[in-house]
């Protein structure tokens, strides 16, 4: 019997034509919560983590115990080492969704926990994802799941709309500024403010960025990338080639428990 299926015949044009869609109330309350908890529950072995898992903002540092957490930029590559994120990667819906864009063999590429903490939260440059990754074809997409409410203040998701079919621009820069050399016409922005547990879907060569958050509000945020199986990383990588931190459906998958 064929599964239902997650995507309306809208959504799926929305991919398409724009390169973006909002799923509202995509994650539960509880489902929220308990990331959240996860979050905390890593930042607080530091440093008795992997060494790439908790990566602070720019201005902060390890060195402060007061409002540890608060100091954290990024937790990276989570499903590699934890099993809460991990196990994460095969929710029926992520998984679903993935299916339906990408075809039935599927993997994680990438997860990250996007901190941005109040005040001190940084802006990250216009870019496109695919520009990092590299992979041919580039049949990738994007989870960002809102954990707190996203507003433009606080450093919601800023998109230009359309720009995924445009190929991959010229980007330089190093680490976290690592971006597009032109930056859009401002005037082509979409703002996607978000409730907490909303979803947006976006493609992995859309441009986009987000805003400094210039609040005293939280503003975190789930992003887990899934690519086709078949997808490799081309030689001209400005990065170490990554791969692919759990296979989620088809041939190779490996479901927890």
């Amino acid at each position: 019997m064929a599964s239902e299926a997650m995507l309306s015949d809208e959504q799926l044009i929305a991919f398409d034509e724009i390169g973006y869609f909002i799923m509202q109330n995509f994650l539960s309350t509880v489902e929220v919560d308990s990331i959240r908890r996860e979050i905390t529950n890593i930042v607080e072995r530091y440093p008795d983590v992997p060494k790439e898992l908790v990566q602070f903002e720019p201005t902060q540092d390890s060195t402060n115990v007061d409002g540890f957490e608060l100091r954290v930029r990024k937790l990276f590559r989570m499903a590699l080492h934890n099993k809460f994120f991990r196990d994460l990667a095969y929710h029926h819906k992520m998984v679903g969704v993935a299916v339906e864009l990408l075809g039935p063999d599927v993997t994680l590429f990438q997860s990250m926990l996007l901190m941005k903490p109040p005040r001190v939260g940084t802006q990250k440059v216009w870019h496109q994802d695919n520009a990092y990754f590299r992979l041919e074809p580039n049949e990738i997409f994007g989870f960002w799941i809102a954990l707190d409410e996203a507003t433009i203040e606080n450093g919601c998701m800023h998109l230009i709309p359309g720009s995924h079919k445009n190929g991959i621009g010229k980007h330089g820069g190093i680490a976290n500024d690592y971006g597009l050399t032109t930056a859009p016409n401002r005037m082509d922005t979409v703002a996607c403010s978000m409730n907490t547990g909303d979803a947006l879907v976006f493609h992995g060569e859309i441009y986009h960025y987000t805003p400094a958050n210039k609040t005293d509000l939280r503003r975190r945020a789930l992003q887990y990338h899934y690519a086709s199986t078949h997808c490799i990383s081309s030689q001209d990588t400005p990065f170490k080639a990554a791969k692919p931190e759990a296979v989620v459906a088809g041939l190779g998958a490996r479901h927890p428990g």
